[in-house]
């Protein structure tokens, strides 16, 4: 019987221990569970950014678009997203893995855009959910492994690429646990949101810039003006089912039988989206 114990109290220090030169490498639901550890989980948060389009004409020459943007988040998994210049009022609100956004007056998309999918690893701050929205994206969440990324140590959740090629995952940095890359195929895109300066709002953590990129090309960065807690909001500002009452959804014209293209919905998606800031 000692000698039984005495193996399972060995068995349980070399999981917990390993030896020298082995590195240990924990599992997805350990990891995320020391992310959301570390950036926290409060009531809520009222951020206001400034989001800049980059704008690239023929000759490849930049012209920069920028617009404010207010951004509510009531945790656990409610977002919304106001556009402060468009008086007629252009927003977008997630609820429960759903989504809607109004512009115009008008429910224009039940489909979150690739260029927003950045909140994902802002919004769901408990580790659960935050499994479950990667494996959503198509990121493979049994796979943990090191990589070097712009000269830090990360833990890397997804299966890399042969050679050196981009593939969906979340980089998260080895010592502080905070995000620092989430990379996501979508409609042949491959979307990169890159997280940096984070920095420390009471109990809980918050990145200052986030640039985001498509097929490597840099589309647009978002910057932190102003952040506060606050946990007053109201309901209705996330309840889905009101929106849909409130703005009526619009149906675009379409030739009989014509199928939409995955990759041309999506060009034309970005397309109103800037065309909406200009």
């Amino acid at each position: 019987m000692k000698c039984k114990t005495c193996l399972s109290a060995f068995i349980i220090l070399m999981f917990l221990y390993p030896p020298a030169g082995v590195a240990f490498v924990p599992q997805t639901p350990h990891l995320l569970h020391m992310v959301v550890q570390k950036i926290k989980q409060p009531s809520g948060l009222e951020v206001q950014v400034t989001r800049t389009v980059v704008n690239c004409d023929d000759s490849g020459a930049a012209e920069n678009t920028a617009f404010s943007e207010t951004l509510r988040y009531q945790f656990p998994g409610r977002f919304r997203s106001d556009l402060a210049s468009d008086p007629a009022g252009s927003f977008g609100v997630e609820s429960g893995f759903e989504f809607i956004r109004v512009e115009g007056g008008e429910t224009v998309s039940r489909e979150k855009s690739p260029i927003d999918l950045y909140t994902d690893i802002l919004l769901y701050r408990d580790h659960e959910t935050l499994l479950g929205q990667l494996a959503l994206t198509g990121i493979d969440v049994s796979r943990v492994s090191f990589q070097r990324y712009e000269g830090t140590i990360c833990w890397v959740v997804g299966q890399p690429g042969e050679n050196n090629e981009p593939f969906a995952g979340l980089w998260v940095e080895k010592d502080t646990f905070l995000p620092l890359k989430y990379a996501v195929e979508k409609n042949g895109w491959m979307i990169e949101c890159r997280y940096s300066n984070w920095q420390r709002i009471s109990r809980t953590w918050y990145p200052m810039q986030v640039s985001i990129f498509l097929d490597n090309q840099l589309y647009a960065h978002i910057d932190v003006s102003d952040i506060r807690l606050e946990s007053g909001f109201e309901k209705s500002l996330f309840d889905i089912a009101r929106i849909e009452r409130m703005y009526p959804e619009k149906i675009p014209f379409r030739e009989p039988d014509q199928e939409p293209d995955g990759m041309d919905e999506i060009n034309r998606r970005i397309e109103e989206f800037k065309k909406l800031y200009e």
